[in-house]
C-alpha cells in the first residue's frame, strides 16, 4: 500500500547554496507518481529520479534539461525516512529552503500534514537476492539481504575535530525522526571562500549549518549529536537513495566516506540489482 500526505504543507526560508528566498509546498499525490517537483520553470512535473540527476557538487541537483532544482537531498530524505511513496512538491525558485540545515523541519511539516494510506496502490520495493559492492579509491559501499532496513556508515576526515565517526542505524520513521533527521549540514572554514566563488553556500550561516574551524566547531546551541557529521552523511545517503524511486526493503547497507556522486552511482547499482 502506497502512502502520501493528507493536506498541503509549506516551508519558506533561504536557499543554502543560491542564497535566495525559497518556498516549497508539499501536496498530496493521488496516483503512484513517486516524488515530483512542480514549478513554472517546468512544462510538466519533474520526477525526482536518478535519470534526472544533473549535478552532485555539494548537493544533489535534478533537471529537465533546461531548468535545474538544486539541493533536493534533505527534502527527499525526510519523505523517504517517514515512509512516504508519493508526493508532489511545488517549488518557487531554484532550491528548497535550507531551514536549519537538517531534514527535521521538512519531516515535521510532512507529519503535520498527516500521512495517508492509499488502498489498492501496490508499492514495488528495493530488495536484493545477493550482496552488492561498489568501491572507488577509499570510498566503499555494500548492501546485502537482511531483516528490516539498517545502515552502517563511516565518515572519516583528516581533521583534529572530526576524525573517524561511525553510526549504525535501523530505519523506522521513529528512529529517523530522533536519530537522523536533526543532523545538520556542515562545512569547513577553509572551504568557504572557494565555495562562494563557485556560486555555492551563498545562503549558508550558523542558522543552517555547522562550521568546522581549525580549532573550534561553530554550531548554534552546540552539536546535536557527538557524531552529527556521520549522521548527516546518512541523512544525505537516504535522500540520494530515494532517487531510485523504490522504498528499501529487508536490506543492510554499509558506506564508508560517502558523498553525493558516489551515493547516486550506488543507487543506480542497487536499482540494477533489485529483485
Amino acid at each position: 500500500m502506497r502512502i502520501t500526505i493528507k493536506t498541503p504543507a509549506t516551508i519558506e526560508g533561504i536557499g543554502l547554496h543560491k542564497g535566495k528566498a525559497a518556498r516549497v509546498t508539499f501536496l498530496p499525490a493521488d496516483g503512484a507518481t513517486g516524488f515530483r517537483f512542480i514549478s513554472p520553470a517546468f512544462k510538466e512535473p519533474l520526477p525526482a529520479r536518478l535519470d534526472r540527476v544533473a549535478g552532485t557538487a555539494r548537493g544533489t541537483n535534478i533537471s529537465d534539461g533546461k531548468s535545474t532544482i538544486y539541493t533536493v537531498e534533505h527534502l527527499l530524505s525526510a519523505a523517504a525516512g517517514l515512509g512516504i511513496d508519493d508526493l508532489d512538491i511545488e517549488i518557487n525558485g531554484e532550491e528548497p529552503p535550507a531551514a536549519d540545515g537538517s531534514a527535521l523541519p521538512f519531516a515535521a511539516a510532512l507529519l503535520k500534514a498527516g500521512l495517508l494510506e492509499k488502498p489498492g496502490q501496490e508499492r514495488r520495493e528495493l530488495k536484493l537476492s545477493a550482496r552488492v559492492e561498489m568501491t572507488k579509491g577509499d570510498i566503499s559501499y555494500s548492501a546485502r539481504p537482511s531483516q528490516g532496513v539498517s545502515f552502517k556508515l563511516i565518515y572519516d576526515y583528516p581533521h583534529a575535530l572530526v576524525g573517524r565517526q561511525e553510526v549504525e542505524f535501523t530505519l523506522t520513521p521513529e528512529n529517523y525522526l530522533a536519530l537522523v533527521a536533526p543532523a545538520r549540514t556542515f562545512g569547513f572554514t577553509h572551504e568557504i571562500e572557494a565555495l562562494k566563488a563557485a556560486g555555492l553556500a551563498l545562503g549558508g550561516s550558523l542558522e543552517n549549518a555547522v562550521v568546522i574551524g581549525e580549532k573550534e566547531i561553530m554550531a548554534k546551541d552546540g552539536l546535536r549529536f557527538p557524531d552529527e557529521f556521520a549522521r548527516h552523511k546518512l541523512l544525505d545517503l537516504l535522500g540520494d537513495l530515494a532517487l531510485a524511486g523504490l522504498p528499501l526493503k529487508d536490506i543492510h547497507i554499509e558506506a564508508e566516506r560517502p558523498g553525493h556522486a558516489a551515493n547516486v552511482n550506488f543507487a543506480k547499482l542497487l536499482s540494477e540489482k533489485a529483485l
